[in-house]
């Protein structure tokens, strides 16, 4: 299903129509923010409302937010590994995947720098028994994030609350384990939250061990009744091992033990025998955020400034196959920071928000306890600056109608960061972006919207290291001695919300996106980077809750999505028509049963096929469609007490997310908590 921009059109008008009858005298939603609220003891998805009431994460097993994410429409989730995966394509939001959207931590970004350019997410990084609920904003539509495509997905924590916490022990399949810990506290105007937590898993591929620690501590102070200032430091210490390649034949070898998968790789420019993982090789990474806001509340509204700073150190250790090192490598992989002002003031029916930010992404200087034979110094080659400004205004036009208006304004330079590094190319690009959401208040059940946004995305670090690096490469690749052109271009949405009855919710989005100069860029060896002339992005999310009484709930999902690329053809751009990983239907169906002392999910989960690249080159391949059926069952055991049993995959399908990676087989757990 495709759907042009007359189509949209149309359908906005005839939207608007739908269901027209006197309307109460009510405020429209305004469409610039989508709040999602999740529950890891099934996949919970109300957003019926533009805000929803505040609900309190539970984790129980999930590893990850991806885990968290897996039922809501317009995501997909493609890991290879069960727990400690950072690709940039374990989560894609409209399809796009972790260069083209944001991930915030109480409003700081997360994506970080990375060596040799990386701008991956790590979610492990991400205190999962604190979260108190996730936002997500789909699409460009809100001036206050700039540099996207796919919309921003922020993780909220708890800052203030009762005195109390939880400690939470779980133990499953493939040695999974979790021990959390967290408390909330106050003492006068001090607020407070600690966190201390260890989880790992002997991993269902070969070698792919994993093991976490995280500390973490929050404080938010009120100075006045009108002044708050708040700190946080959160420290996750890893060690994963890499996946390696366990096929008979293969140079690893083969053990039966584990299931037939292909391998790993680390990052280069290390000889390529030194950098294919054998058994034992390994990462360990220690990160670290540290957070400072102060907030000034105001009789219409408040300003706050913001300062967030990363500092991540990450080790790759690898051996040959007779078990001797060759190679051990630290890399300062992440030193970016980052200054904000915000603000929002309301007058006369109008809310004005305004703000600007500037980001200082960056990485240090690596070194070798063991250095493969002709490996070159690891010296920060790049560095990159962030500048971006915005206002916007959310306002009801009259009692049917409600409007938000934005401006923003993003500014990117790069160049060499370092006289040893490899000569970067300078690069400096900007861009206005203006932004327009209409709401409609069909009747008292329905409401109609529709925004279209100017789209702007510069490189990241990694997309502005190797073309550069490749610039002059005297190997022809498709951006041999071009200029990389920023991402630019239009997005356009419609859709409608209904309440059907006291019992059930619809919701159903379409969108549709125009991108110019799509940066096409492959992370396998030769590393080409380059413009493609238009890619197209289109879909439907179609959302439903249905309430059958106090106790029990249905909510089903539907996400249909569809990519086309134009002006390329199958030199290093993975499939010259679409995208790869990019399945056209999913569908997500969760029944909810609440009544004390028992709480029961049972989640099904379609994903239809989908075309690939496999092994990282450029053989097509396919991944059938899947079902996966996931139940949880909660029992309080008393008001300070709680057991959970979960099994994953009940009927012991055999898939993969990713050509070469399987996923596991039906897994069990249990869980216990108690609060303190």
């Amino acid at each position: 299903m495709r759907f042009s921009k007359k189509v949209l059109a149309a359908a906005a008008v005839a939207g608007m129509m739908f269901a027209g009858t006197p309307a109460i005298a009510q405020e429209a939603p305004t469409f610039s923010l989508e709040e999602i609220i999740i529950q890891a003891d099934g996949a919970q998805t109300d957003n019926a409302d533009t805000t929803v009431s505040v609900k309190t994460v539970s984790p129980g097993k999930a590893s990850s937010i991806p885990e968290l994410l897996r039922g809501s429409a317009g995501i997909d989730i493609q890991q290879r590994a069960g727990v400690g995966d950072n690709q940039d394509g374990t989560v894609k939001l409209r399809g796009f995947d972790a260069r083209r959207y944001t991930v915030l931590l109480n409003g700081r970004q997360i994506n970080v720098a990375g060596v040799m350019g990386g701008q991956y997410v790590d979610w492990t990084t991400i205190p999962l028994n604190t979260v108190e609920k996730i936002q997500i904003i789909k699409g460009g539509k809100s001036a206050a994030h700039g540099n996207t495509l796919g919309g921003v997905i922020n993780i909220i924590t708890r800052d203030k609350g009762i005195n109390g916490g939880e400690i939470n022990i779980l133990s499953g399949s493939n040695g999974r384990y979790d021990y959390l810990f967290n408390y909330t506290g106050s003492a006068g105007p001090l607020n407070f939250n600690i966190i201390a937590n260890k989880t790992g898993s002997d991993g269902f591929l070969r070698n792919n061990d994993y093991d976490a620690k995280q500390y973490g501590l929050r404080l938010n102070y009120d100075i006045t009744p009108s002044d708050n200032i708040a700190v946080g430091l959160n420290r996750t210490e890893t060690k994963r091992g890499f996946i390696v390649a366990n096929r008979p034949g293969a140079g690893a070898g083969y053990d039966p033990g584990f299931p037939i998968s292909d391998g790993e790789s680390m990052s280069p420019p290390q000889p390529i025998t030194a950098t294919t993982p054998n058994p034992g090789s390994f990462w360990e990474k220690d990160n670290t955020y540290y957070d400072l806001a102060y907030k000034h509340s105001t009789e219409t509204g408040f300003w706050r400034i913001d300062y967030w700073k990363n500092d991540e150190k990450r080790r790759e250790v690898n051996y040959n196959t007779a078990g001797q090192i060759i190679l051990d490598r630290s890399l300062v992989s992440d030193e970016s920071d980052s200054f904000g002002f915000s603000g929002q003031e309301t007058n006369n029916g109008h809310t004005i928000g305004y703000g600007g930010e500037y980001k200082r992404l960056r990485y240090g200087y690596g070194s070798f306890a063991v250095r493969p034979p002709g490996a070159g110094d690891i010296y920060p080659s790049q560095k990159i600056d962030l500048w971006g400004a915005y206002i916007d205004d959310t306002f009801k036009l009259n009692d049917r109608w409600s409007a938000y208006l934005g401006l923003r304004y993003d500014h990117l330079s790069a160049k060499k960061d370092d006289a040893g590094a490899t000569t970067m190319r300078d690069y400096d690009t900007d861009a206005l972006s203006p932004k327009l959401s209409l709401a409609f208040k069909n009747n008292e059940h329905t409401t109609t919207f529709l925004s279209v946004n100017r789209l702007w995305r510069a490189p990241s670090m990694a997309e502005y290291y190797w073309w550069s690096n490749q610039y002059n490469s005297a190997v022809a690749s498709p951006g041999y001695r071009k200029q990389l052109k920023p991402e630019q271009g239009y997005s356009y949405e419609i859709g409608a919300e209904q309440k059907v009855s006291e019992k059930y919710n619809t919701k159903l989005t379409l969108y549709h996106q125009d991108i110019n100069d799509y940066i096409n860029f492959q992370h396998v060896n030769p590393f080409w980077c380059y413009n493609i002339d238009k890619v197209k992005v289109w879909g439907a999310e179609w959302e439903n809750s249905y309430k059958f009484d106090d106790s029990n709930r249905i909510v089903l999902n539907y996400t249909n999505q569809h990519t086309k690329k134009v002006g390329t053809n199958n030199t290093n751009a993975g499939l010259a028509e679409e995208f790869d990983f990019r399945p056209r239907h999913k569908v997500s169906l969760g029944y909810q049963y609440d009544a004390k002392p028992w709480q029961l999910r049972y989640n099904i989960n379609f994903v239809s096929s989908q075309q690939g690249l496999y092994n990282n080159n450029n053989s097509r391949g396919e991944i059938g469609g899947y079902t996966t059926h996931n139940l949880a069952v909660v029992r309080e055991l008393d008001k300070s007490r709680t057991i959970s049993l979960y099994v994953d995959n009940i009927f012991d399908k055999q898939y993969v997310e990713q050509i070469g990676y399987p996923m596991p087989g039906r897994s069990y757990y249990v869980s216990l908590t108690q609060k303190i």
